[in-house]
Parts: structure tokens; C-alpha cells; sequence
């Protein structure tokens, strides 16, 4: 146990604030913490320690508290550092044992008395009876964020997870709120869900049945321990009274993603059979589905939608932001049934966007039911169009279209002379860049270019490779794709043919009635944008019909007037001519970017093309595959080790390295064009330089000089100094034999500034290394020299702070055998 965990476990049991020396007796009495000198903790160590830590600790009347004081975040504190300690102590590395930990740190709150809650172990006792509700209530909150908590850091992917905020969702729903409520669920996952519905709605009471199939849904048998654990909290945090009335809900969430040979549609199948042979057991239901089946054409989708619609106890359709079920990508959408109440109506609400940041606003909107205009309405059940239940169908109102003045609105297929739609080719090898007609693909379509510019290096085919010429060549006219509620539209050039890529649509207006930059430009505005999330279809990706296109309706003025608004955008998009188009400081951050590169980006095209040559070598020989095998010839000189570093295994390790050296500069190179104006505080200079120093455990730093208080921002600080001891790490300290030591010295100069001196013992700069070279960005003087975006960054750091960076030299230092040092100058 670390020394501020043993701050943070005497400050939990003792449940209040307590002095530094308080705290070291309790450590050194209980034994929680050892010093390596064998010396007690001391009162001074317990506050330098609680100051290192301040998102854990704070200070309150001289005295050390924790930042989450709330009975709920000690107990749940309490019990993840022990189930931490636990899953250490027993080395348990298999996801199995590991849920053990858990199970029995919920049996531990399961069996702990609600008293304790109140009682501190320092202090006397304080039992509020009157309160005893509130506080099985919370224990069952200390049980869920447990839960939450381990499974987010279990790295286990296999377990479906619902949300914090679909949880949000359910447990606001209003019949929770005050009535006797039995659940029963229908889940292959954990219901610890349930703890937080529970805990929410604390003047309701709760229980819990579990349903589940043995081969479809308890995968493993540990999730049902731990679902009995969870079924006997919420029966132990009930009120005494139990209310009036009796609600059983039924809830039903089908496994989304399974490695299992059964399809999706015959896991929602099996789900829709148990909702519908249980309703009669049921007031309520709520169902999780997948969004794509709310609208999809498949005749099985279609066909459960009329059976939904045909019970007519569907009372509700909430269509739910992106990553509402963890461990998957699929969108789903919420729809809530009445088994009791049958009014022959139907809730509609779109959550999917306008509502995404805030599930307290869609909580509101589903118990009111209220209308908000493209957000929510009720529709009757005779209104409900081809068994469609997306939400976008009936809360979005695509004839509320304000017409300007001498406008006339039309559908796209009005105005059309000609059209059509891209195909998949049969024959993927007749395509091949330089082809004699090029390609159009999806991703060829630029969404801010008005005309489509052709690339040299398109996949393109020969004409007699082509099927039926005349109808797959375009030219002119507006290609265009409709995925992901967004039109992207490009007008082509008159003189060249294409070929149509799939899922690509080209359309030929009457030149006479519109212009085809116009139309591109329309198919941009919001009314536009709002039809086309109004008709597009799609379970994970949406997509808009070429028949639906054709419903689409713009706003047309005369072709003169076309004219005009066209010209007059195409003046606003002009940009005045810069003297120079790119700046010195611009060209210095491309230069770095591409040397900082040039490694990583070398080796692993090397290594791909190797890797490539190797792989086809071995299809062509059908032969088998080793991790040792070498993928270049070698030599009889060649060392082992030589031979070591070309095996298959060594090379794909090399390759991953290479691609997080690429991540590393990159996420470097964002730092840099982010960094803002500093947010200033008080900083003590030597206590900063110690706090930094001990996250570098293999490097011993001397820190010298006196203490020194100045304004500066806290993280830009923190940027400043990692920059240059990983440079130190990276370049200094790399191939050399001696112990890494950095020499941090603060030094006075004057009344209005100070310095601060950094040196190492690595190995010796180049003799032509100038602070240039160091603060430029990776243009230097040789193309091995240079900090690159660590020095720049410390530049810019230290310009925003109106400091200065010198590089002394100076051969009587006699500290490091190359005599260097960065000298820092900042005002106090």
C-alpha cells in the first residue's frame, strides 16, 4: 500500500477530517504504511504527500479531507481499493477469478449493517433511524458505481453493458417512481442496472426476476451469482412500507453481438416471442432495439413491426443517441409497452441528436409526452404510415418549408431529364488506376467542392470491360451519395466520361428550369438536410433511396436569379491574396512534422514491403506460417542477432512500434496548434520541480536553490518540463552506461525575475547544436539534429510566459562531462 492510499483509507473509516498528525498515528499504529529507513511516518510526510495529491485530498480548517466525502463515494472508495488490493494480492489474471473479487465484495456490502453507515470509527457512534431508508438506498448505490467501476476496468468485452446514460433513462421513467414495482428482465448481461433504477426512486419499493435461456443468455454461470447478489440488495434496500400499487415491467434487451452462429434477427426474434408471451404476466415492458429494424423493408423487421403494431399496447418509440449499449457500435432505439392502458396513440421522440447531451431533458420529454417541433409528437395509430416506427418519420414535419419570395418549391423527380445509380463490379481486377474511364466512388465526392475534380491515381476500366456502355457512362450532370443524413453533391465536367461507383446516383436536370451548382448548393441548406434524415433508411449507417431522392423537395427561383445567388456566393468564398501564401513559422512546423516522421514512416514501409513479399512467397507455396521464420533472405555471416531482428514475429512488433511512434508525434503536433493562453496561479517552483521529479522513479534528480513563488499555468508548466526530460531520456540518457542524474538549480537575478538551470549527465550534444536548432521546429543544421516539436513546444510554452531559453557552454562546470546547460529566465 502506497502512502497517500493509507491517507485515503484512515481518512474513509474515520468518515471526517482529521490532522496530519492524527492521520501518521493511526499509520503507524495499524501498520498501513512502512517507511524503507524504518523511521514512523511523520505529520509533515502525511501533508507534503496529501498536497502531491489534490484530486484526492484538500484541506479544511488545518485540517487533511477528502475531496468525496459523501457517505456514498467513502463506501464505494472503501470497497474498490480493497477489491484492488484483493485482485494484487491473489494475482488473478483470468476473468473468471477476478469476478470472484467482485462477488465477494458484494456480499461484504450485502451483509454490512445500514448502521455503519453512520458510524465512525474514530468518533462515537451517530444512528439516525429516521434516515434508515435513505441509507440502504445509498448502500445500493455504493453496490452499483462498484459495479461499474470494475467492469469498465475489467477489460472484458465479451459482457454487454448498458450506459450511464440509457440508465439514466430508465430509472426516471415515471411509473418507477412511487409504486411497488417487481422487474422482471430479459438480459445476457448483468443487472446491476437495476441497483441505480432502485436507488433512484427511493419512495418506490423493488424486486427482481431473472429470465433467461441457459444456452442463449447465462453464457456464464458467474453472471448469475452476481445477479442473485444484486436481486437480494434491492430486496434488503426496500422501505418498510410497501406501496399501493404493484408495477411489474418487464424489460427486454436482446445480445446486440454475440460470437455465436445465431444472427441478429434470430436473437430479436427469440426476444419478441418472450415479450409477447409474457405480456399477459406484464403492465409494462420496455424493449431495446436494434434502430435499423424501426423502418427496414426486410420482411422480417417488417413483419415484427406489424405484430408490435397490431397488439396496440405499443405506447412509446425513442429513437437513443449512439452508445447507449456498450461493446458495440449498433444505434438502438427504446420502445416502451402498456399492457393496461390501450389509448391508441404512440409516442414518438428523436433523441438521437437534438437530445443526445442531456438525458434529463429526454427523461421529461417521455413522462410529458410533449410536443417539440422535429423533436417529439403523438400520433394515433391510424396515422402510422407502412408500419414504419422510426421516429424521423412522424416527429419531423418535411412540409413546414418557409418558401422565399419567388421561389417555387419542387421534387427532385420533377425536374430530372435523366438519371442513375452506380453498381458493384463483378470483376474487381478490371479495375486498376489509369483504366480508360475512371471510377467514381463514394469517397471521390468532395463534400466542399461544388465541382468534382478527377485525381491522377483513380481506379479506372476499360470500355470493353463494361457491361452495357450506355448505361454506366455519365458526363455532366451532378453525381452524388446519401449516407449518414447528409447529401455530398459535385457538379461533373461536360467533357469526360465516368463510370458510376456503388451506391453513387448521377442526375441530369432540365437545363432550362435549373442549374446544377444550384441544386448542389440546396442540397446543403437545413430544409434540405431535414428531408434527408426524414427518408433515410439504415440499422448502423443511414442511407437515402434513389427512390426517396426523388421526394426530396427544393426551393427553385428563376434561372436569372440563380445566377446571381451563385455569384454572389462565389465572391463571399474569395479569400484576398496573401503576400505569402505560407508563413516561415508555417513551413518550420511541415518541415518537423515531415523529419519527425521520416523514421517511423521509413521503417514501416520497409517493413511492409518485406512483410508483403514474404506473405505472397508463402501463398503461392500454400505453405504453413511461423512467428521465428525470417521474411528476407539472410547470410551465413549474419550474427543471430542479425537474424533475430528479420523474424516474422520481431517484424510485426517493429511495425506496431512504428505506428505508435506516429501516434506519439502526432498527439504532439496537436498540442502544439492547441496550445492557449496560460491560465495563471501561484506556483511554488521547488515544490513543482519535487511533484514532477517523482514520476520519474529511474532518474535521480538533485534539486537546489531556494524556494521561488511566481505566476505561471500549472499544465504548460508540466509540458515544459516532461518535454525536456524525455528529451533528456530519449537522446541523453539512451545508450549511456552511467546513472541518469538531472540538475535542477534555481537561480536569483533580479527583483522582477529568476532562473532555472537544467542539466544532465547523458550523452554530449553535437558541437554544432545551437537553442536554434533546438526551438526550430526540427529545421536544424544536420537532418539527426534537433528536439522537434519537444523543443518547439518549450519554446512556445516559454514565449507565452514571456520567458527566454539561452544554451550555455562554458568548459568549467565540471558537474557534466560535456559542459551544457539550458538556462530558463522567467519573471516572478
Amino acid at each position: 500500500m502506497t502512502l497517500h492510499e493509507a491517507i485515503e483509507q484512515v481518512l474513509q473509516n474515520a468518515e471526517k477530517p482529521l490532522f496530519s498528525r492524527d492521520i501518521a498515528d493511526i499509520i503507524n499504529n495499524l501498520k498501513l504504511y512502512k517507511r524503507k529507513d524504518g523511521l514512523p511516518v511523520s505529520a509533515s510526510q502525511v501533508t507534503t504527500r496529501a498536497n502531491n495529491y489534490s484530486k484526492l485530498f484538500t484541506r479544511e480548517s488545518g485540517k487533511i479531507k477528502l475531496v468525496k466525502d459523501d457517505i456514498v463515494s467513502l463506501k464505494f472508495q472503501h470497497y474498490r481499493n480493497k477489491l484492488m488490493h484483493e485482485s494484487k494480492t491473489i494475482k488473478t489474471f483470468g476473468w473468471a477469478n477476478k469476478n470472484d473479487v467482485l462477488v465477494r465484495a458484494l456480499e461484504d456490502i450485502l451483509h454490512e449493517n445500514n448502521h455503519e453507515y453512520f458510524y465512525n470509527i474514530i468518533s462515537e457512534p451517530e444512528i439516525n433511524f429516521t434516515n434508515r431508508n435513505k441509507r440502504s438506498r445509498e448502500k445500493l448505490l455504493v453496490a452499483h458505481k462498484l459495479c461499474n467501476w470494475f467492469f469498465k476496468h475489467s477489460n472484458n468485452n465479451r459482457s454487454l453493458r448498458l450506459s450511464d446514460s440509457l440508465i439514466t433513462v430508465l430509472s426516471g421513467l415515471n411509473w418507477f417512481q412511487y409504486n411497488d414495482n417487481s422487474i422482471e428482465t430479459y438480459f445476457e448481461g448483468f443487472n446491476d442496472f437495476v441497483l441505480k433504477i432502485a436507488a433512484d426512486n427511493k419512495n418506490a419499493s423493488f424486486s427482481i426476476k431473472e429470465n433467461y435461456n441457459h444456452n442463449l443468455f447465462n453464457e456464464f454461470e458467474y453472471r448469475s451469482h452476481i445477479n442473485r447478489l444484486v436481486s437480494k440488495l434491492i430486496d434488503r434496500g426496500n422501505p418498510n412500507h410497501i406501496a399501493p400499487q404493484t408495477t411489474t415491467t418487464g424489460i427486454f434487451i436482446p445480445p446486440f453481438r454475440r460470437r455465436s452462429g445465431v444472427n441478429s434477427n434470430g436473437e430479436f426474434d427469440v426476444m419478441l416471442s418472450k415479450l409477447q408471451n409474457n405480456n399477459i404476466n406484464l403492465d409494462k415492458a420496455i424493449l431495446i432495439a436494434p434502430s435499423g429494424i424501426l423502418s427496414s423493408q426486410v420482411l422480417f423487421n417488417r413483419e415484427a413491426r406489424e405484430q408490435i403494431i397490431n397488439s396496440g399496447t405499443l405506447e412509446a418509440v425513442i429513437a437513443l443517441p449512439s452508445g447507449m449499449i456498450e461493446n458495440t457500435g449498433m444505434q438502438v432505439s427504446m420502445l416502451i409497452f402498456d399492457f393496461n392502458i390501450r389509448d391508441n396513440q404512440v409516442f414518438f421522440l428523436d433523441a438521437s441528436n437534438t437530445l443526445k447531451g442531456d438525458m434529463s431533458e429526454v427523461v421529461r420529454t417521455i413522462n410529458n409526452k410533449r410536443y417539440v417541433r422535429d423533436v417529439s409528437r403523438t400520433i394515433t395509430y391510424n396515422n402510422l404510415f407502412n408500419y414504419d416506427l422510426n421516429p424521423k418519420r412522424y416527429v419531423i414535419d418535411i412540409d413546414d418549408i418557409e418558401i422565399k419570395p419567388d421561389h417555387k418549391l419542387y421534387h427532385i423527380g420533377q425536374l430530372l431529364k435523366q438519371r442513375k445509380y452506380g453498381a458493384m463490379f463483378k470483376n474487381k481486377e478490371s479495375l486498376y488506376v489509369g483504366g480508360e474511364f475512371k471510377l467514381i466512388k463514394m469517397g471521390d465526392i468532395d463534400k466542399n467542392g461544388l465541382y468534382f475534380e478527377p485525381k491522377d491515381n483513380m481506379l479506372g476500366i476499360d470500355h470493353d470491360e463494361i457491361e452495357n456502355i450506355d448505361k454506366n457512362l455519365v458526363k455532366g450532370g451532378l453525381v452524388l451519395s446519401a449516407f449518414n443524413n447528409k447529401i455530398k453533391a459535385s457538379v461533373l465536367p461536360n467533357d469526360m466520361s465516368f463510370v458510376l461507383g456503388h451506391n453513387v446516383y448521377w442526375l441530369k436536370f432540365y437545363d432550362s428550369e435549373v442549374l446544377d451548382e444550384y441544386v448542389a448548393r440546396e442540397f446543403t441548406q437545413p430544409y434540405v438536410t431535414k428531408q434527408v434524415e426524414y427518408y433515410s433508411r439504415g440499422a448502423t449507417i443511414a442511407r437515402l433511396s434513389l427512390k426517396d431522392l426523388m421526394e426530396i423537395q427544393i426551393q427553385i427561383p428563376s434561372l436569372e436569379e440563380q445566377k446571381n445567388i451563385l455569384f454572389k456566393e462565389f465572391r463571399k468564398s474569395e479569400k484576398p491574396v496573401r503576400s505569402e501564401s505560407v508563413t516561415n513559422q508555417e513551413q518550420d512546423f511541415i518541415k518537423t512534422l515531415k523529419h519527425t516522421l521520416k523514421q517511423p514512416l521509413s521503417s514501416l514501409g520497409n517493413d511492409f514491403t518485406s512483410i508483403k513479399s514474404f506473405l505472397n512467397k508463402k501463398i503461392k507455396a500454400k505453405d504453413t506460417i511461423e512467428s521465428n521464420e525470417t521474411i528476407v533472405p539472410v547470410f551465413d555471416t549474419d550474427t543471430p542477432e542479425q537474424i533475430e531482428i528479420h523474424t516474422l514475429k520481431n517484424t510485426l512488433d517493429r511495425m506496431e512500434r512504428a505506428v505508435t511512434d506516429m501516434d506519439y508525434i502526432l498527439e504532439q503536433a496537436i498540442k502544439i496548434i492547441s496550445i492557449s493562453e496560460p491560465i495563471k496561479e501561484n506556483i511554488q517552483l521547488k515544490k513543482f520541480l519535487q511533484n514532477i521529479a517523482s514520476e520519474y522513479p529511474n532518474i535521480q534528480f538533485k534539486i537546489t536553490g531556494k524556494e521561488v513563488e511566481f505566476l505561471s499555468d500549472r499544465k504548460q508548466l508540466r509540458i515544459l518540463m516532461h518535454n525536456f526530460i524525455t528529451n533528456a531520456i530519449k537522446h541523453g540518457f539512451k545508450d549511456s552506461i552511467e546513472k541518469p542524474i538531472i540538475w535542477l538549480e534555481i537561480k536569483a537575478k533580479d527583483a522582477i525575475s529568476f532562473q532555472l538551470s537544467i542539466r544532465n549527465n547523458g550523452l554530449p550534444l553535437p558541437p554544432e547544436f545551437t537553442i536554434q536548432d533546438f526551438l526550430a521546429k526540427g529545421s536544424s543544421i544536420r537532418s539527426d539534429v534537433g528536439s522537434g516539436f519537444g523543443g518547439f513546444l518549450i519554446g512556445l510554452i516559454l514565449k507565452k510566459h514571456k520567458g527566454t531559453i539561452d544554451l550555455i557552454k562554458n568548459e568549467g562546470f565540471g558537474i557534466m562531462p560535456h559542459n551544457v546547460e539550458f538556462l530558463i529566465t522567467l519573471l516572478k
